[in-house]
């Protein structure tokens, strides 16, 4: 090697040796809780089936349903993603992970970056504390769109930051970003909408301008394409229903929002917060404690920004009011997950204030001390469970590490797969694993309290999977009222031996 390059190599590595020791760390700790089944939530398997239907020429549509209507609930863009992969490997779980796990990569760099934007000498504390959170190395193995998300949108951020300050070429990758962000998860709007409101105020209305039109250019045709070919309730219906399982309670009203956003933030404030960032805190007193610390922290922090007003500060914000304004039933760490980073910003943010105003600079250093240590705890309980599920993978148990209601699906799925023609149509809670498991046409039975829809429904199927999934089986609330007017009419052919899992002929 020549002696200029080795030099050259020498520099860079002691220049980002923070860096890659961050990301090194998070490699180690993806594969030690490395996953190579598929989630049991459903919607990693609806990406798949999109793709495959791109692949195949058909368009954007739900092959796995009987009448293979066009998608119009999720965007294209993450499943788009997949395409290439899924051309050259088929339908591989394991290589698609892959694809997951380095968007991780690229979310935390981009995460190391924007800190180092921002925090200067302090950077390698906040990304140590990141680093002992589970939930971004926990995420990076499902086939879902949070971790692409966060590689984009966090791009996106970081590239208009420094565009402000250097290199106005950066405006355009970070519109980019931003914009198949949003066609990855909706919620990315409030970043858009962000980065455009800043350009105004800086009274950069070319570059506001260019962002508008790049983005409503793909945002006007996937939403007239949509509104032409589906009436079935969307994410702006989703929100404003009262329960979005059963459109019929109807539509909220002002009281009821207004109910709604307070006990998000009652849940997320108490709850949701403390456990995501750290998961030994169960319910409780304790998580109320220190749930009412990392926000009251973060609410300080995201004040002392405020003169400073930034687009981060607006994102932040924005994605706040969309998050209290879920519906409830969907109120998880899943929806925190893709705002989390910008919450760990303004805590830190808050942390350095207090620090100062209480005269004591080493808090920021005890309290992450603290979050780290407890954090370590989970990180190697999630490996120990992760090693020993995936002994159990390689041995030839496919399902291990479900829990024992989601083995027996999985279970009866697999019957169907073995024992009935894929010429027929089975009705199911969930149809998109009964096409990816099983192969089948499936069709989800109507959560409907009219016997005359239900019935409907099932003369459209051949086989029904009456589950036992949820401890208020939806199949017992919807299903068991009509089966049992009239019993005759079917028969039971497989059912496990415990749990009460049937697959139930219709007999036509």
């Amino acid at each position: 090697m020549p002696k200029k390059k080795y030099h050259s190599d020498q520099n860079f590595i002691k220049k980002n040796r923070f860096l890659l020791f961050f990301l090194l760390g998070y490699l180690v700790l993806s594969v030690l809780l490395f996953d190579p089944k598929i989630s049991s939530g459903g919607d990693n398997a609806v990406y798949m089936i999109l793709t495959e239907s791109m692949i195949s020429g058909k368009g954007y549509r739900d092959i796995h349903l009987p009448e293979e209507p066009h998608h119009t609930l999720y965007p294209f863009g993450f499943p788009l993603l997949l395409v290439l992969p899924m051309l050259i490997f088929g339908r591989n779980v394991f290589i698609f992970k892959l694809l997951i796990l380095l968007a991780g990569l690229g979310m935390m760099y981009f995460i190391y970056a924007i800190g180092r934007h921002l925090f200067k000498e302090k950077i390698n504390i906040m990304l140590s504390f990141c680093l002992s959170i589970p939930i971004f190395t926990v995420y990076n193995h499902w086939i879902l769109t949070e971790i692409p998300y966060l590689c984009l949108s966090l791009g996106a951020v970081y590239f208009f930051l420094k565009a402000s300050t250097d290199n106005r070429i950066l405006y355009y990758i970070s519109f980019f970003l931003a914009t198949y962000a949003t066609f990855i998860r909706t919620v990315g709007v409030a970043l858009v909408i962000s980065m455009v409101l800043i350009l105004i105020l800086k009274k950069q209305f070319k570059y506001a301008g260019i962002l508008a039109v790049m983005f409503l250019l793909i945002f006007i045709p996937w939403q007239t394409r949509n509104a032409g070919i589906s009436h079935e309730a969307g994410y702006i219906e989703q929100l404003l229903a009262k329960y979005p399982y059963d459109l019929e309670l109807g539509v909220v009203g002002f009281s009821d929002f207004v109910r709604r956003v307070w006990n998000n933030l009652i849940f997320y404030s108490f709850l949701i917060i403390p456990t995501t960032m750290m998961p030994i805190i169960k319910s409780g007193m304790i998580s109320i404690g220190v749930g009412s610390f990392l926000v009251m922290v973060t609410v300080l922090g995201l004040i002392t920004r405020l003169r400073k007003m930034s687009v981060i500060e607006l994102y932040f914000m924005l994605s706040c009011v969309i998050l209290l304004a879920w519906p409830t039933i969907w109120s998880s760490k899943r929806l925190l997950l893709p705002f989390l980073p910008l919450f760990i910003i303004y805590f830190y943010y808050g942390l350095v204030w207090l620090g100062k105003k209480v005269k004591f600079r080493h808090l920021i250093y005890v309290i992450t001390v603290i979050f780290l240590v407890f954090n370590v705890i989970s990180l190697l309980g999630e490996a120990n469970r992760s090693f020993t599920d995936n002994i159990s993978y390689i041995r030839g148990d496919k399902y291990a590490g479900y829990r024992v209601q989601w083995r027996h699906y999985c279970e009866t799925v697999d019957w169907v797969g073995q024992h009935i023609s894929k010429n027929c149509i089975i009705m199911a809670r969930k149809p998109e694993f009964v096409y990816i498991m099983s192969g089948h046409k499936s069709l989800a039975y109507p959560f409907s309290t009219d016997s005359a829809i239900v019935k409907t429904a099932i003369e459209q199927s051949d086989f029904i999977i009456f589950d036992n999934v949820y401890q208020k089986s939806m199949a017992r609330r919807w299903l068991l009222p009509v089966l049992e007017q009239d019993p005759e009419k079917y028969r039971i052919v497989y059912n496990t031996e415990e749990l009460d899992f049937y697959v139930i002929r219709v007999l036509k």
